[in-house]
């Protein structure tokens, strides 16, 4: 009798489990909408008034403790991004997710993006992945509101392989080099057209 109560009560929290993941609004009382926080929404709105840095090269030392060619990587490819998708600095319109191997110095990318973008991470508009190496490193960039097409910058490989692991003597040099080289010479965008962003 003890074992049929005790499968019968994994079963009811199971259905319960399944339901709260399916379908929130019905079971939490509310629409999934109001599961967002306001500020996360994109746009010209009280919880955007971030201001773009001037001197992005001081604030990428301020914020990282210095320069590196992979985070000027990271800072073209946010300006970039921004431009393509028609958007400005700080108003949290793109969804920003870089896979890099979860190890420095890919991973200062990310502050690059910060940097670039306005997108952090504490806004969940900025998110890391990770990959197993160099090879398959690359953004994906979209819009919130899914107009327009999903973005995939893809650094060349002979760029990644030159900037990997320097020495510090070579940061900046190697820094200054990644933020006067053409975008071709950096990275490809790709353009990927979605069933929502045909609407």
């Amino acid at each position: 009798m003890k074992i049929a109560w005790l499968i019968m009560i994994v079963v009811i929290l199971c259905c319960l489990g399944i339901a709260v993941l399916t379908c929130p609004q019905y079971v939490l009382g509310s629409s999934q909408d109001a599961h967002h926080f306001a500020g996360a929404v994109g746009g010209d709105n009280a919880y955007n008034r971030g201001q773009e840095p001037e001197d992005w090269w001081g604030e990428i030392k301020r914020t990282h403790g210095h320069v590196g060619p992979w985070n000027v990587l990271g800072w073209r490819i946010g300006k970039a991004a921004l431009r393509e998708l028609d958007t400005k600095w700080g108003r949290h319109e793109l969804d920003i997710i870089c896979y890099v191997p979860l190890k420095t110095p890919y991973s200062c990318t990310a502050d690059g993006l910060v940097i670039g973008s306005g997108n952090t991470i504490g806004r969940l508009d900025l998110r890391l992945a990770e990959v197993v190496s160099l090879e398959f490193i690359h953004v994906c960039v979209r819009r919130k509101d899914g107009t327009g097409p999903v973005l995939i910058f893809r650094p060349r490989l002979s760029h990644l392989r030159h900037i990997d692991a320097p020495k510090p003597q070579e940061l900046e040099k190697l820094s200054r080099e990644c933020s006067t080289l053409k975008e071709s010479d950096l990275f490809e965008i790709q353009r990927v057209t979605t069933a929502k962003s045909q609407k």
